[in-house]
């Protein structure tokens, strides 16, 4: 997380192991520093709607109005960032060079009680 209130790429995959894990909670809690990321794993996830993420759905199409998140037009293919998990990305898969424009603002926990969750 930057000053800035952005994520910030690493080059390459972090494995987050148990001792790992345990060094970034000595500090504060890892998710308002960090966002972690695993496979998507579809309908196992209360964020799937049957056909994609809410959360990056949310993020794109339902923004604030003081938050409105790039689209496509903004984030052309050829200005992406470099993104060490891109090709397994399922909000890339989902909406394209839009996702990678949101992604960095898109924070775990900020210590507010939000959720993503689609709706009914």
């Amino acid at each position: 997380m930057t000053e800035q209130g952005r994520l910030a790429y690493l080059p390459m995959p972090v494995v987050v192991d148990a001792a790992y894990a345990s060094r970034l909670q000595e500090v504060g809690l890892p998710e308002r520093r960090y966002r972690f990321s695993q496979p998507c794993v579809e309908g196992a996830c209360s964020q799937w709607t049957g056909e994609g993420c809410a959360v990056i759905d949310h993020v794109l199409d339902d923004p604030p109005d003081d938050a409105r998140a790039p689209d496509a037009r903004e984030t052309r293919p050829g200005t992406l960032p470099t993104c060490a998990i891109r090709r397994d990305c399922r909000w890339f898969a989902q909406r394209g060079a839009a996702a990678c424009g949101a992604c960095p603002t898109i924070v775990a926990d900020i210590g507010g009680t939000a959720t993503y969750r689609r709706p009914g």
